[in-house]
């Protein structure tokens, strides 16, 4: 314990900021610690990267076996960030993955350049607000990836069966709906009615607490079940040193 707030001391002794702009009341950041970047809103950390690694060893390794799943992916991804997912998935699969990012911030699009440096080649930004744009398609993406945040929580309109409803049009028939669901007090609350929506329309499977993050990813499959979901990523996604606890991650879930 001691040697890990030794770690976040150096680690915050370390850091600077390579970005900031003001959007209304809040402040969007960059900062560079040396072994990782990060971006942060109000001192929120919205996304992550290791300098010397794809992975983060956070929540946000969790989606990166979802294009596995099919054979040239269409991905949807409601709240950019920094850009840490896309990013992720753009570096393992490539141009098989065709990615459309949706972000309501401009300041956020600006922040994510300075914080990939403009590495985001060949995904496609539109700053809209996600709920209307899901309006627009249907039987379009196969998979659907929801890390919007205001601060600490996923805004209600995304938590709405209304919006829960628009993803499943969206999706192809085989599509899967993926979720970064935070643990704060208040959604510990309202977890298990989110997730009973859910089943209403999907087989619904929980990654729990990945690297003791805090937060929770979701998995809503259309069609397929715990097993097949297994498979396809373990033929498409080859195990290494540094993606086994995300594959682990995927084995235990429920």
């Amino acid at each position: 314990m001691l040697e890990a707030f030794k770690n976040l001391f150096r680690r915050k002794s370390a850091e600077k900021v390579i970005y900031s702009s003001k959007e209304g009341d809040d402040t969007i950041s960059v900062v560079d610690s040396g072994n990782e970047r990060s971006v942060k809103l109000n001192n929120i950390t919205y996304s992550r990267l290791n300098n010397k690694s794809l992975y983060t060893n956070s929540y946000w390794d969790y989606f990166t076996p979802l294009p596995a799943l099919y054979k040239k992916p269409k991905v949807l991804m409601i709240g950019l960030g920094g850009g840490t997912i896309t990013f992720q998935l753009k570096k393992i699969f490539g141009g098989k993955v065709s990615i459309d990012v949706i972000e309501l911030s401009k300041k956020m699009v600006e922040a994510s350049e300075y914080f990939l440096q403009k590495k985001l080649n060949g995904v496609k930004i539109i700053v809209d607000d996600g709920a209307r744009y899901i309006k627009t398609k249907r039987d379009f993406y196969d998979i659907v990836i929801l890390d919007a945040y205001e601060g600490d929580r996923i805004p209600s309109v995304f938590l709405a069966e209304e919006f829960t409803l628009d993803a499943y049009k969206c999706l192809k028939s085989d599509g899967v709906f993926a979720v970064n669901y935070a643990l704060s007090l208040s959604a510990l609350v309202y977890l298990e009615h989110y997730l009973k929506d859910l089943r209403r329309l999907f087989n619904v499977y929980t990654i729990n607490n990945p690297f003791t993050s805090g937060n929770m990813v979701i998995l809503g499959s259309k069609e397929f079940n715990r097993d097949e979901l297994l498979r396809r990523i373990k033929d498409g996604f080859k195990e290494n040193d540094e993606n086994r606890a995300v594959l682990t991650g995927y084995k235990e879930m429920t």
